[in-house]
């Protein structure tokens, strides 16, 4: 697919070649018509791929963009640089706008692109015209070599019919050259990417370059000289004679002084005579000695044009010794271009007809003497050559054209370079947060993979430690231990360095926690319950201490009692309350706690000891191998007061606290309840009793 590349400056042979503007993206909206890809850029303007939604259709879309003037912001407006362009902006934008009107009343002419429909949008003015499918005739012949006749005749008279309708409309294309020419399958030449409203912008403002392509351009567009169809069949023939010979003809404006174009009509080339002498014509440099109008043109090309009488020569004389010549006057329509050529042929006739003067004389006879000294001539003022000054101001201007296009190349690869930082900048800085996420979401994933590991493995350590004292308060339970064995144990426990503060033969909390300690220290499960084989390991291991206490047993036992004191006799102790007696024995307790902070409630069970409405017990927590404690009492009328000593698992991890419980025995079931602290998180435990 070929399609305009956004003006002729994309040309490789063109001024401005290979500008880099800010292009709108792909999947940006244009009104209707989706941006798919850039088909071409230039000094002038952009050139998209696109989808018209409606229609579901490619089309191919020209932005109006010319570089020296503005700019695009955001990523989509396009703004003029300055205030001193945004009038040049604006009024350049206004004759893109009226030349895409034209075009698109040229519906279905032959040889020229069909332009579907003009928008204004974004600060500036796009052109939606056909996607035209082929390749350049610039492309062709530097794949294929220069045309044959057939193929010339395809293409020429198409193009002809095309630039007629262009003419009549009143616009130029200005800027014809091979590969502003698309071919499709079947031959037929399309022309594209016309360059009058460039050539408005560029006749108007300074900043903008002018619109020609060395080669292919008309001596006229060099200068401020008038352009007319005449400047477009200088385009047209200068691309026939690329495409019969492979090469272009040489710079027009070289021409002037020095012609050195060979004539094609003089070559042997295998074209009819009449379409070479007329391609010929086409190329004069001078702009009047070209046909002025396609249809001139087109008779000549044909061979049905009347041949044009010669100039006449002036006959030759003997009368005057120096012929003098009249510089013709301007044309009116006629600048620059016309006055250098006219004052090179004027100077080179004068020269020319006084050699051919001298040369025709006949030899010379005696002449007699009156004849000697014939009078004084008429000296005409001398012809002032200015032709090599205004060429030379012509190629200034030309150098300048081509310094201006070199300047903006130079700031469009600047705009490309810090816009390719920015993008890496941005490239860089999203690796960089992708890569960052990731190693969190990973560090997450771990850490919730451990988290998991160490509940499931708290989990079963719990549920093995709780089968464990569930076993060990079995296996104690069946021991029978009466106060004596349990006063003996007590002692046992102190004298291997685990105190358990009294030997009253009550396991309360800190007997529980010296028996764990013990069976930790000696590789038993720390259940805080003794087995048989437990029980006797701990008294042979402290068997003199233990042996001691029996016998100081024995010696308190052996000793009479003193007779009672002559004091009044004491009240007997009440017997113990009938709720406290009821719930005697090793029990299960089941605790819970509330939610709080996030956390969800949950229950538990740990081991529990009443002896004579004395209640102990304990755990360790298997997270942080932390001892959690508590101890209390059932008063005479079934009250309970519990103190839980624990240690912070979910919330104040690792730090102690203590909450206050109270609660009742009623119906055989001790249930207490209380919170830590006065906003601390509420536990409740509740004792199944025999």
């Amino acid at each position: 697919m070929k399609i305009p590349s956004g003006d002729s400056d994309s040309d490789s042979g063109s001024l401005g070649a290979q500008f880099d503007h800010v292009t709108l993206r792909p999947g940006q909206h244009v009104g209707r018509y989706r941006i798919v890809s850039v088909l071409g850029q230039g000094g002038f303007g952009i050139t998209y791929r696109a989808v018209d939604s409606e229609l579901s259709r490619d089309v191919a879309i020209k932005e109006y963009l010319p570089a020296s003037l503005a700019i695009r912001q955001d990523g989509t407006t396009v703004m003029p640089r300055s205030t001193g362009a945004a009038e040049d902006f604006a009024w350049g934008r206004d004759r893109f706008v009226a030349e895409g009107r034209t075009l698109a009343a040229l519906h279905r002419t032959p040889g020229i692109v069909l332009v579907h429909d003009f928008l204004e949008t974004n600060g500036t003015a796009y052109l939606v015209m056909e996607l035209v499918a082929g390749r350049t005739l610039q492309e062709q012949v530097a794949q294929h070599g220069p045309l044959d006749a057939a193929a010339l005749d395809g293409i020429l008279w198409r193009l002809l019919d095309g630039l007629a309708a262009v003419h009549a409309a009143g616009f130029l294309h200005r800027d014809i050259k091979p590969a502003n020419i698309l071919l499709d399958a079947k031959g037929h030449a399309t022309l594209i990417d016309f360059g009058a409203s460039r050539a408005a912008v560029a006749g108007r403002s300074q900043r903008m370059t002018a619109v020609f392509t060395p080669g292919y351009g008309a001596v006229e567009q060099f200068t401020a000289a008038t352009q007319g169809p005449w400047t477009d069949i200088y385009g047209l023939a200068a691309t026939l004679h690329f495409a019969i010979t492979g090469a272009p003809p040489p710079n027009a404006i070289d021409r002037v002084l020095d012609d050195t174009l060979a004539p094609l009509a003089a070559g042997k080339w295998p074209f009819p005579p009449a379409l070479l002498s007329g391609i010929d014509a086409g190329l004069a440099a001078r702009a009047d000695r070209r046909p002025q109008s396609i249809a001139e043109w087109r008779a000549l090309l044909s061979a049905t044009a009347p041949v044009r009488a010669p100039v006449a020569a002036a006959p030759a004389t003997v009368i005057m010794p120096t012929p003098s010549v009249a510089t013709p006057p301007p044309a009116a329509t006629r600048k620059r271009p016309v006055l250098i050529a006219a004052s090179l042929v004027a100077v080179i006739g004068v020269a020319a007809a006084g050699w051919f003067v001298l040369r025709s004389q006949p030899p010379s006879t005696p002449i007699p003497s009156v004849a000697t000294a014939p009078p004084p001539a008429a000296v005409p003022p001398p012809v002032q050559d200015q032709s090599q000054a205004l060429l030379d101001e012509a190629r200034r201007a030309q150098q300048a054209a081509l310094d201006e296009a070199a300047r903006l190349r130079s700031e469009a690869d600047a705009r490309r370079k810090a816009d390719e930082e920015l993008a890496m900048r941005r490239r860089i800085e999203e690796e960089i947060r992708q890569k960052a996420a990731a190693e969190e979401a990973a560090w997450r994933q771990a850490a919730e993979e451990a988290q998991r590991k160490a509940e499931a493995e708290a989990a079963e350590r719990l549920k093995a430690e709780e089968a464990d004292r569930s076993g060990a308060e079995a296996a104690e339970a069946a021991l029978r231990l009466s106060t004596v064995d349990r006063q003996r144990i007590q002692v046992a426990l102190t004298a291997m360095g685990y105190p358990t503060t009294r030997s009253d033969g009550v396991f309360g909390a800190r007997t529980r926690e010296m028996i764990a300690a013990w069976q930790k220290k000696t590789g038993r499960a720390a259940t805080g319950h003794l087995t048989a084989d437990a029980q006797a390991a701990l008294l042979r291991d402290a068997g003199p201490a233990v042996t001691r206490w029996d016998e100081e047993q024995r010696a308190l036992a052996a000793t009479p009692a003193a007779p009672p004191a002559a004091t009044p006799a004491a009240r007997p102790a009440p017997p113990p309350a009938k709720a406290a007696a009821s719930c005697d024995g090793t029990f299960t307790a089941r605790w819970c706690r509330g939610a709080y902070q996030g956390f969800p409630p949950s229950c538990w069970n740990s081991p529990a000891t009443i002896v004579n409405g004395v209640i102990s017990g304990g755990w360790t927590s298997s997270g942080s191998s932390q001892r959690q404690t508590f101890e209390g009492r059932i008063d005479g009328s079934g009250g309970v007061q519990v103190t839980y000593n624990g240690i912070g698992a979910q919330t104040h991890v690792n730090q102690p606290f203590i909450a206050l419980m109270t609660g009742t025995v009623s119906d055989r079931v001790l249930k207490v309840a209380g919170r830590a602290g006065s906003a601390g998180r509420d536990f409740t435990m509740t004792i199944q009793c025999p």
